[in-house]
């Protein structure tokens, strides 16, 4: 049974992340072949297991403490987070994460863009600054969260905290790079062509 991709539209936080457990349950008992979630999400920022106490802002956002790795970061309108619930196709996080940045740097080549990783696995930059960041959570050898792509977004409530440990200059969007607006069903179109690199075994990223 092929994996399929699953667009939840727009989204709050907590119900996705209860699914995106659930799946990775199931895919564990080998009752789903697991899914490549799509969605867009209401303001929240989540706080990955390196988030110190003075990173969390006093904002009236939700603050989500999930099991990824990393610190805290913002999900909002105006952004596409793509979680492959999958098990990877090696046994190896670092070429998973190798995976997740080649599939920013596509997307951003569907619109004339040059993207590059970063040096430590957490996320895509254009022009030197971050359109996406990336969090996983790698447990029987299957992931949990991914990646989010900046497209049109307001980053003000990135600079209410220190995205991903880094100063919130750094973070752009596709738009901003691109110098023109770009709508989220061009970016789904484009994250839709790019999903291979999530599943074949032979890919090198």
């Amino acid at each position: 049974m092929p994996v399929e991709i699953e667009d939840l539209g727009t989204a709050d936080y907590a119900p996705v992340l209860d699914h995106m457990r659930a799946l990775h349950a199931a895919v564990h008992l080998g009752t789903d072949p697991g899914r490549i979630v799509f969605v867009e999400h209401p303001p929240v920022y989540t706080a990955g297991r390196a988030t110190a106490a003075h990173d969390r802002p006093a904002a009236d956002v939700p603050i989500v403490d999930i099991e990824r790795g990393g610190r805290i970061t913002f999900h909002g309108p105006g952004q596409l987070v793509v979680y492959p619930i999958v098990r990877l196709p090696r046994r190896d996080v670092r070429d998973w994460l190798h995976r997740l940045e080649r599939f920013g740097i596509e997307v951003a080549r569907a619109f004339g863009l040059v993207a590059e990783a970063s040096v430590d696995g957490t996320g895509v930059f254009v022009g030197g600054r971050k359109f996406a960041s990336i969090g996983v959570h790698v447990k029987h050898w299957i992931n949990l969260h991914g990646i989010s792509l900046n497209v049109a977004m307001d980053l003000a409530p990135f600079h209410r905290v220190r995205p991903c440990g880094l100063a919130p200059d750094v973070m752009t969007d596709l738009s901003r790079a691109a110098g023109r607006t770009l709508g989220l069903p061009a970016v789904r179109a484009a994250a839709r062509a790019a999903v291979s690199v999530f599943l074949d075994p032979d890919l090198r990223p």
